[in-house]
């Protein structure tokens, strides 16, 4: 009975494991989806020439599961003595017969885009508050990056559910090469980013002019758990008529009140400021130098372990 339930048991882990994995692969493919649309929607806005054309005709008919996820409209036109039907997301306006539009067009393509819209918020946060040089990727090079963190999951959930089902063990061996690999590119990358905060902090200390600014509000954000926890202090300040977020000192946090003035490092070229006061946080470099030093330790671990498997 005992073994019974146990098999049973396996069969149910499995089962799980291999939903798990489904799901994750599907993700991992409406990413490289989403990668490549976003690419050539850069190629658009880089290449295409803007063009206001008529709508002859717009159609509501659903012709892509990408449509299930707003007010789509694919429009009829125009151009050029040439007709072309495009798909366009018209969530604020409903787009008919006689509606003027504009449109990229792509000589290359022959095609036609519509051009995105970036909608910022009335509140600017500094990078230095929540620091990471992925915040300068574009659109697509971020979709990839999340492609390429789901696609390693379900590569070692792969490779555990294959080894658990066939007892091929040598995949192990391949898995855990990879895993050094994986690792020693999030080694780099966090050292790249660790990198970057530290040029950007440099470069507002150095190139930021001394300036006065209203603030609003100030903010105390716990990081980390009991055992590691840290805070971070923010104030909202009035910079150049418009909102922004930027980081400050604790002792500032402690004494500053609203309608106070504090005085800023602001870059205008970036658009960024900090307080004047404001030293760097050390936090952004735990990770590189956590990752190196256990990609050290996987290496010295493996060096070591073909050492005592060596014959005498």
């Amino acid at each position: 009975m005992n073994q019974l339930v146990a098999f049973l048991g396996r069969i149910a882990g499995w089962a799980v494991s291999a939903l798990v994995t489904a799901g994750l692969a599907a993700l991992a493919w409406l990413l490289w989806i989403g990668y490549g649309e976003a690419r050539l929607q850069r190629q658009f806005e880089t290449e295409g020439q803007p063009v206001l054309v008529t709508v002859a005709d717009a159609s509501r008919e659903s012709r892509s599961w990408r449509d299930a996820f707003g007010g789509v409209a694919y429009v009829s036109f125009l151009h050029r003595t040439n007709s072309y039907t495009t798909r366009i997301v018209s969530d604020t306006m409903w787009v008919g017969a006689g509606d003027r539009v504009r449109l990229l067009y792509h000589p290359g393509l022959d095609a036609f885009r519509q051009p995105v819209v970036e909608r910022k918020s009335g509140v600017q946060t500094s990078r230095l508050v929540k620091w990471s040089v992925a915040d300068g990727f574009s659109t697509e090079n971020k979709i990839l990056v999340g492609f390429v963190l789901v696609a390693t999951i379900v590569f070692f959930m792969s490779v555990g559910l294959l080894v658990s089902l066939t007892g091929w063990t040598f995949l192990q061996g391949f898995a855990r090469i990879v895993l050094l690999v994986v690792l020693g590119g999030a080694a780099v990358f966090f050292t790249y980013d660790s990198l970057g905060y530290y040029r950007y902090y440099q470069h507002l200390r150095s190139q930021g002019q001394p300036l006065e600014v209203v603030v609003l509000e100030k903010y105390k954000t716990a990081h980390g758990r009991r055992s590691v926890l840290y805070y971070t202090y923010d104030a909202t300040v009035r910079l150049n008529d418009q909102p922004r977020v930027i980081p400050i000192e604790e002792a500032e946090y402690e004494t500053l009140r609203p309608g106070d003035r504090l005085r800023v490092l602001c870059d205008r070229e970036q658009g960024d400021a900090m307080s004047a006061r404001f030293s760097m946080e050390y936090h952004p470099f735990f990770a590189p130098v956590f990752l190196w030093g256990l990609v050290g330790w996987l290496v010295w671990r493996g060096f070591s372990v073909k050492k005592r498997e060596r014959p005498a």
